[in-house]
């Protein structure tokens, strides 16, 4: 049996969009308790799945990508090999730019660098023995305390 056929192949869905929104604009807290949601979802499915049943779907997935392979030729195994290529060149860039060197020199107010995937802020718990100034946990040495040079 084929898979269904997609109605908007190559379109994003607007569906999938407000997702993406409302992922990058959620508190830490919030994705943390969306993350404990999914898995223990999938934890209940799993352990509602019999071994029986486990089998027969990763057989079943087996079995389609090997039907898959053989009805694919070369010039549209080549293809999807270019079109991989071309994504990750295209992630590769996206993060590269997105890459926040030097920004503290143009620092803006009105970003929430807690949401780049970049950046993890953390609190600023370490207190200096010889100034009693605080700091992060990974800061370097002598960034607020001359002593620590």
């Amino acid at each position: 049996m084929q898979p269904k056929k997609r109605q908007s192949i190559g379109q994003v869905h607007s569906k999938t969009r407000r997702a993406k929104v409302m992922r990058a604009c959620e508190t830490p807290e919030q994705r943390n308790a969306r993350a404990k949601q999914s898995r223990l979802r999938m934890s209940v499915s799993r352990a509602i799945e019999t071994s029986e049943v486990w089998r027969d779907h990763l057989e079943e997935d087996r079995h389609r990508r090997a039907a898959s392979r053989v009805n694919e030729t070369t010039e549209q195994r080549e293809a999807c090999v270019e079109e991989n290529r071309v994504r990750i060149v295209q992630t590769r860039e996206l993060l590269r730019q997105s890459n926040l060197k030097l920004e503290t020199f143009t620092y803006d107010p009105q970003y929430d660098y807690q949401v780049h995937p970049n950046v993890y802020i953390g609190k600023m718990d370490i207190v200096c023995v010889h100034c009693s100034t605080k700091k992060f946990k990974g800061e370097s040495p002598g960034m607020r305390c001359s002593y620590e040079l």
